[in-house]
């Protein structure tokens, strides 16, 4: 009901139509969808499009997982071997090799036979390690090839089958009808192409290869567990569903977690990129710290969330300690038992090989239950987007079915038509309609909007099918006609017209495929462009910007004529192609229109009637019907006709000065509509609007297209000193000391493992089974010990760290965005303070700096007591066999930094890459009814594939190459052993080293450099952090000119709102050669009302900016009751000012919050919210909707139509109760209904104060008490509506460009 108000009330059906659909009901819907099970496809179907190469590289990828899983499981064998003959040394060694005192000690009791083969065998120490440790090198090896092949195999063919999808998806997208498109919105389209595809990538790559390999290393190594001791294998297993579970758990904790933090952060992030793009509105008002809380509330969850997610991170790594020194004290004290039992065969060997495999395998199954995550979110996304590419639309553009006539009259019939948008079911835009439009014909359909004027449109180009009648061109129904020969017929020209982001003579071949040179130049000299192109440096050849950003409305609209011409339509569109233009503009471009029309079947849509009185056809809607047709002279001889009323609200009363057109010899008093490039340069009026800036930033290209090639600039940035970085985080210091302290403890754990693991093996050194299996107890519980300490370490560690890293994190942010809104409006007029790069660096900037801070010092004394403490370990037991082991230490950080990199994930470019390449269809997604008009899906789908080439190629290399890096981090572990062993086994044998420090020395080292590699890939990057850092220090030591937050200046006890220009030059700080203003002089008497007018880049907008204090003169003063603006406090002087702009910007919030963003010095009452709705004419619209004034208006007032926003930024003008009141192009943008209803509020808003107004619309400010007209930056005519009209000067030709000779009766 809600939802049918807001249409009732204004522009909603017809012109939503373009735009994302913002139907409360589809938002419901959509609600609900997300609560249902999400859907999936089955596994197997993520390969639709493998070929045979793809085949091939899966089934050597599984082969290569399958003998890497198997390589670990086969090394604890060898290591076993090694373990045993160290331990069977070690234990003769201790009497000498000598019977009786190994008898004595109660270390053999074999016969003396025996005994002399047994100490023979174990006192040739290299002879039986020797063999196994060149195994351990040969699988080494073997592990580099398969770990290598198996990660590149299928990241090869996982890039390979989800760029084919990319083609596919997009092809599908673009081939889907409109009413499709209506329904779902091109940000969750790109969505898909960007985020899904990627998910359905990590399904299919490495995750898939390494869960394959976790698999075999389960079974090898359960296998060979259970043959080596089946009894010690299942007393290990018992804490192996701990950590599995753990582990699944833990996960999903961290994924809950991190997805609440990015939605919160989402929230801050669109409350800081509506405010920074709506930062003229937020300064006029100075609503700063209102918008500072609204952000800060959103960081207060996301903090929240963060720690949440750090403490369980280190919970995790504790628990994940804990489970696995667990096993450690089960596995060994219940293996020694079963070693001293006469009746077991097991020895030290086959414990170590039982416990390690045991271990690996129950690690493995937490992998693969990690890794499950990546599959179902892969099985989900694929769903999304097969769903979109299976679709076939009831409107095929790349259907080869259907009639294709040879149109040649272009006559259109609309048959008892009835219609109702997919997006709106319940509502009835077309009521039976029947008219028909014969050939040659051009033929106007006017009324208010949402009465169905361009609903017509879309049918004749068949965006939709009609629920019942029929369209019909020259007596075929559109619906038998195939749909590209049909669009093809057909020139479109919308009143927003969309140009791509190429060059002006691309934008122009668009209309047709294989149009040449001459026929460009041609249509572009028909469309009244030639003289504007060839004034350009580049001429044809100027980049438009995105979405033709670079470009006047005029010339956009222009370029966009000759691209109809260019088509040789049969039938032209004309929806509302002057509506948005100036005087000037207007003019120039209804005189390109008349050219297009001339001898083709031409159906216009206007809101400014004047346009079609000499249409050979008016039809009138109104509410969905037809309810008059006939000429204008006909429809003006009915009495109070719809159409007679249209007319007489825009017609403008001159009373007695009713002026008549210039004569020819008058021609010359006319403003100037010719002139030289440099002074046509037009100004934006909103300099800060970014949405329209270009995607190519070293492109500075003026409004009249002009290109100026600038370098980019690099950033000068201060030094960012350590100190300062941490002082930023000194309220956490606290947190920060106690964090070190733990990480310190954290970093040692592995190497302190490595003094009590060797020590089990000193068991059997000692004499008497009663002493052994005591000090089996001693050492079990030492496991645990060090079990505890590492859960109490890595837990607090994270704890403390996430504390006060969310901490700085949310201080940054909030520093920054306070510092951003603190700036002028200069500094957002920089192309390198876009929009969407200040919220980018809110977002990032601040979570990088902490990889300077506490975070950093942490990660570096993890490492270092890492390192530290096991080469001191080293030394300390055998120095010389530690400086080998130096020398494996870069390589097994380099291995373990990788391994983890790869896990962790490095895919950040290459999305960004793909991004970038879908930029094409982003543009096209956004702009559907031009490509569908253009019929230019194919072309899309070409350019995206050609685009998608280098992007699929460096995604190619970067498989192989992440295959190698892999490959290289597993195998570095086994050279390690290897070499380690090798050295050690030598030096035993020389009785320099005894053999459990051999198993000290080396736990110690690969430990220790192990865990340094995995701390330090999770550390955050320093030099992207030093960086981010320097540039939140340049913008925090920003001082801008024009400061909020100075407390200087005049502040005087009223404001009587005398205005006066005296001699004002003015530049804009970003084109500081080109003067706007040149010596603008004029006065505004206290309660009068003063209006600006001229073309569009005159410099009537940025007055008003002035008086704002947006800027400051370059020369002369602006003052306020005599004082000139620079003296007086900015707060004090923006309070005194209303403003209400063309398009007025609404925050995503109630209209009774949005209202009261009017006044926020004091609090007030309904009754005052009540009083300013009622002055704007908005009070009878907000009662009548469900919800009232706690109604949501949506993201930029979305739910609202253009009059309702209008007449609420009115109201909240009012509610301040301004002296001064600004409006600049306040009605311009609306139908002339809404204008009315916008107009009368207005009026009533003057009273009593001093006003001045910016216009195009002529009528609107005839009743001014000034009329200033400006031109080229100077004020050439002030005077009276009447006054100038009989001076015939500059006011008189804008006037004259606005009216019409009204028909003889």
């Amino acid at each position: 009901m809600e939802n049918r108000r807001l249409i009732d009330d204004g522009d909603y059906i017809d012109d939503t139509i373009d735009v994302e659909v913002r139907d409360p009901a589809l938002s419901r819907s959509t609600s609900q969808k997300e609560k249902e099970s999400v859907k999936s496809i089955p596994y197997y179907r993520l390969y639709r499009y493998a070929d045979c190469l793809d085949v091939f590289m899966i089934i050597l990828g599984t082969i290569t997982s399958i003998v890497h899983g198997t390589g670990l499981p086969l090394l604890n064998i060898f290591f076993g071997t090694i373990t045993n003959s160290l331990t069977e040394y070690g234990k003769f060694q201790t009497c000498h090799f000598n019977y009786t005192m190994c008898i004595n000690m109660g270390l053999y009791n074999g016969t003396e036979t025996q005994f002399d083969k047994d100490a023979a065998k174990a006192e040739d120490l290299e002879g039986n390690a020797v063999a196994s440790i060149v195994y351990l090198a040969y699988i080494g090896a073997g592990v580099f090839v398969c770990a290598s092949l198996q990660v590149g195999t299928f990241c090869f063919q996982a890039s390979r089958q989800t760029n084919k999808l990319r083609v596919e998806y997009v092809r599908s997208v673009l081939r889907q009808d409109i009413g499709y498109h209506d329904l779902n919105s091109s940000g969750e389209i790109n969505s898909r192409l960007s985020d899904d595809i990627k998910k359905i990538y990590d399904g299919m790559a490495d995750k898939l290869s390494i869960s394959i390999q976790n698999l075999a290393m389960i079974g090898a190594g359960t296998t060979i567990a259970f043959l080596h001791s089946w009894k010690l294998s299942l007393a290990t297993l018992a804490v192996a569903p701990l950590i599995v579970i753990w582990t699944a758990l833990v996960f999903r904790l961290t994924v809950k977690y991190t997805a609440k933090e990015l939605d919160a952060y989402a929230g801050a992030g669109s409350v800081a990129e509506e405010t920074i793009s709506a930062i003229r509105t937020v300064v006029a008002f100075g609503i700063q710290e209102e918008c500072q809380e609204r952000y800060s509330s959103k960081l207060k969850e996301a903090k929240v969330m963060g720690i949440k997610k750090g403490f369980v991170t280190g919970l995790s790594l504790g628990f994940l300690y804990f489970s696995m020194f667990s096993m450690y004290a089960i596995s060994f004290w219940y293996g020694i038992v079963l070693i001293l039992d006469p009746n077991e065969d097991l020895n030290a060997g086959d414990m170590v090989v039982v416990f390690f495999n045991i271990l690996m395998a129950a690690f493995a199954l937490g992998t693969i239950g990690s890794n499950m995550e990546y599959f179902s979110s892969a099985k989900a996304a694929a769903y999304k987007v097969f769903e979109v590419v299976d679709r076939v639309p009831p409107i095929d553009i790349f259907s080869s079915e259907g009639l294709k006539p040879d149109i040649k009259d272009g006559e259109i019939t609309f048959k008892n038509v009835r219609f109702c948008y997919p997006s709106r079911p319940e509502v009835e835009v077309l009521k039976g309609i029947s008219f028909t439009v014969e050939k040659g014909q051009t033929v106007a359909l006017v009324g208010q909007s949402g009465c169905g004027k361009s609903t017509c449109v879309s049918l004749i180009q068949r965006f939709y099918d009609v629920a019942l009648g029929s369209v019909e061109i020259e007596g075929v129904n559109v619906r038998r006609i195939n749909v590209k020969w049909l669009r093809d017929k057909i020139g479109v020209v919308a009143q927003e017209p969309v140009l791509f982001n190429t060059t002006i003579a691309e934008n122009i071949r668009w209309g047709r495929e294989g149009v040449t040179q001459a026929e460009i130049i041609r249509a572009a000299r028909q469309a009244n462009a030639l003289d504007f192109i060839n004034s350009l440096p580049k001429r044809f050849d100027t980049l438009v910007g995105e979405s033709g950003g670079q470009m006047s409305g005029g010339q956009k609209q222009r370029i966009a004529i000759a691209r109809a011409i260019v088509r040789d339509p049969k039938v032209m569109l004309l929806d509302e192609a002057t509506s948005a233009l100036d005087t000037e503009s207007e003019s120039i471009v209804q005189v390109a229109l008349d050219k297009a029309a001339a001898g083709r079947t031409t159906i216009v849509i206007a809101h400014r009637l004047a346009t079609i009185r000499n249409a050979d056809k008016i039809v009138v809607f109104d509410g969905g019907e037809i309810v008059e047709v006939g000429t204008h002279g006909e429809l003006m001889q009915i009495d109070e006709g719809v159409y007679a009323n249209l007319i007489n609200m825009q017609t403008v009363n001159t009373d007695k000065n009713a002026i008549s057109p210039i004569p020819e010899d008058g021609a010359h008093r006319t403003l100037h509509t010719q002139v030289s490039v440099k002074s046509a340069r037009k100004l934006r009026r909103r300099m800060s609007s970014m949405s329209s800036a270009s995607s190519h930033p070293d492109h500075d290209v003026y409004e009249d297209g002009e290109t100026e090639i600038e370098e980019e600039e690099e950033e000068d940035l201060p030094d960012a000193s350590i100190k300062r970085m941490l002082i930023l985080n000194r309220p956490e210091w606290c947190y920060i000391i106690f964090g070190c302290f733990f990480a310190f403890i954290a970093g040692s754990i592995d190497a302190l493992c490595s003094l009590i693991f060797p020590q089990v093996f000193t068991i059997f050194t000692i004499g008497g089974k009663e002493k052994q299996l005591h000090q089996a107890m001693i050492y079990a519980m030492m496991f645990l010990g060090l079990g505890g300490l590492a859960l109490l370490s890595y837990t607090t560690e994270g704890g403390l760290f996430s504390k006060s890293g969310m901490e700085l994190t949310t201080r940054l942010r909030k520093i920054a965005f306070k510092t951003m809104l603190r700036q002028d409006i200069s500094y957002f007029d920089d192309h390198r303070h876009s929009t969407g790069a200040l919220a980018t660096r809110l977002a990032t900037d601040a979570s990088r700096v902490q990889g300077c801070t506490g975070i950093r010092l942490g990660s570096i004394l993890k490492n270092l007591s890492a390192l530290g403490v096991s080469i001191g370990i080293g030394f300390a037991f055998g120095w010389k066999l530690t400086l080998v082991s130096l020398a494996f230490i870069p390589f097994v950080i380099v291995g373990g930094f990788l391994e983890m990199s790869l896990l962790v994930g490095e895919g950040e470019k290459e999305k960004q890459a793909f991004e970038d390449a879908g930029r094409i269809v982003s543009e096209a997604t956004q702009n559907i009814r031009t490509v569908a008009s253009l019929t230019k899906e194919e072309t899309i789908c070409l350019l995206y594939k050609q685009r998608l080439k280098v992007p699929a190629r460096n995604a190619n290399k970067k498989a192989l190459i992440t295959g190698l890096g892999y490959g290289f981090a597993q195998c570095v572990f086994y050279f390690g052993y290897a070499g380690i062993l090798r050295y050690g086994v030598f030096l035993v044998g020389k009785n320099e080293m005894e053999f459990e420090n051999v198993f000290r020395v080396l736990f110690a080292i690969i430990f220790g450099a192990m865990s340094a590699g995995q701390n330090s890939s999770f550390a955050p990057d320093y030099a992207e952090g030093k960086v981010s850092a320097k540039r939140m220090f340049k913008l925090f030591d920003s001082v801008p000119s024009i400061d909020i937050y100075d407390e200087n200046g005049h502040e005087p006890h009223n404001c009587k709102g005398n205005i006066e220009f005296r001699s004002v030059q003015f530049t804009y700080p970003t084109r500081p050669d080109l003067l706007v203003l040149k010596g603008c002089d004029f006065q505004v008497p206290s309660g009068c009302t003063l209006a600006l007018v001229g073309q569009s880049g005159c410099g009537k907008s940025t007055c008003i900016q002035l008086i704002e204090r947006f800027y400051d003169a370059v020369e002369g003063e602006v003052t306020q009751d005599a004082c000139d603006v620079k003296n007086l406090r900015v707060t004090w002087l923006r309070q005194q000012i209303g403003i209400v702009s063309q398009e007025p910007v609404l925050f995503d919030m109630t209209i009774k919050e949005n209202i009261l963003f009017g006044d926020r010095t004091r609090s007030y009452t309904d009754d005052e919210v009540k009083t300013a709705a009622v002055n704007a004419n908005i009070h009878d619209f907000i009662t009548s909707l469900p919800e009232g004034y706690e109604t949501k208006v949506g993201a930029k007032g979305g739910q609202l139509s253009g009059g309702q926003k209008q007449r609420i930024a009115i109201a909240r003008a009012l509610l301040r109760k301004p002296t001064i009141l600004l409006l600049d192009e306040a009605t311009s943008a609306l139908d002339t209904e809404s204008e009315k209803i916008v107009q009368d509020a207005l009026d009533k808003a003057r009273e009593g104060r001093t006003c001045i107004i910016v216009a195009h619309r002529l009528s609107t400010v005839k009743n001014a008490d000034i009329i200033a007209v400006v031109d080229n930056g100077q004020i050439v005519e002030t005077g009276t509506h009447e006054a100038l009209i009989k001076r015939r000067g500059a006011y008189y030709s804008l006037v004259n460009a606005q009216l019409t000779h009204k028909e003889e009766e």
